[in-house]
């Protein structure tokens, strides 16, 4: 048997060496072929397409995904974003996240793939823990999150784009807003201003020795901010 990580950063002749032993009946279903060829690889259908989805090695290798059933590399790709998009780690284990982020610097066609569906991706994934805070999801969606930034999967557009949203639940969840003053993204000051960080999150900067007190009786003197930072901060002056 092979790992997922081993077809997704397998050689061009590495991957023939894979799959030419594979069993495939052109007469089943799409969804049934792809998990027969899985099931031959100890594999599940979503680490199959993805494995070989982003394999930079895949677009000249007409003869392999064309026996999982894709007529075009096109059609492979759209699968396998769809796939990574959706999955909340049901199918795709973080172990196997990472890898496709770790291997994202070796073609621009497939970082560029990442970064279209990502905001999606960590949307679903957020939506699944509104739902259940699962421990080892949040575990998970932290090291994910961690790594998209630190593998320059993204920058700091995303970052603003991400800050301006209203997920600080999840912010806090991933431990981003650290990431972030560690990239240097943003001077640790100008996020303790903004309106768009919950007051938790703004307590975390003070106990993280980013913010002085003169900073928060700067802050407080704004009449505009709720009781409940207005609360939190006062304890700290």
């Amino acid at each position: 048997m092979v790992s997922f990580t081993e077809i997704l950063t397998a050689s061009d002749a590495e991957l023939v060496k894979i799959f030419y032993k594979i069993n495939s009946d052109p007469n089943d279903d799409f969804i049934i072929r792809i998990n027969k060829i899985a099931g031959q690889l100890d594999m599940n259908h979503t680490q199959l397409v993805c494995s070989l989805g982003y394999n930079k090695h895949i677009r000249d290798l007409s003869d392999i995904y064309s026996t999982l059933g894709f007529r075009s590399y096109k059609l492979l790709s759209y699968r396998c974003n769809e796939l990574f998009s959706t999955d909340t780690y049901s199918q795709l284990p973080i172990d196997n996240v990472l890898d496709i982020y770790s291997e994202r610097l070796e073609d621009q066609e497939i970082l560029d793939s990442l970064q279209q569906i990502l905001n999606t991706r960590l949307g679903n994934i957020e939506a699944e823990l509104d739902k259940n805070e699962d421990a080892a999801h949040i575990f998970s969606y932290r090291m994910e999150v961690h790594a998209i930034y630190t593998a320059g999967i993204v920058g700091k557009d995303f970052a603003e784009m991400r800050i301006e949203k209203d997920i600080s639940k999840f912010r806090k969840f991933s431990g981003e807003i650290d990431v972030c003053i560690e990239l240097g993204y943003f001077p640790p000051s100008n996020l303790f201003f903004q309106d768009n960080l919950s007051p938790e999150e703004k307590v975390g900067l003070i106990e993280s020795n980013h913010i002085t007190p003169d900073m928060v009786k700067n802050r407080l003197q704004n009449r505009n901010i709720s009781a409940e930072e207005r609360d939190l901060l006062e304890g700290y002056i």
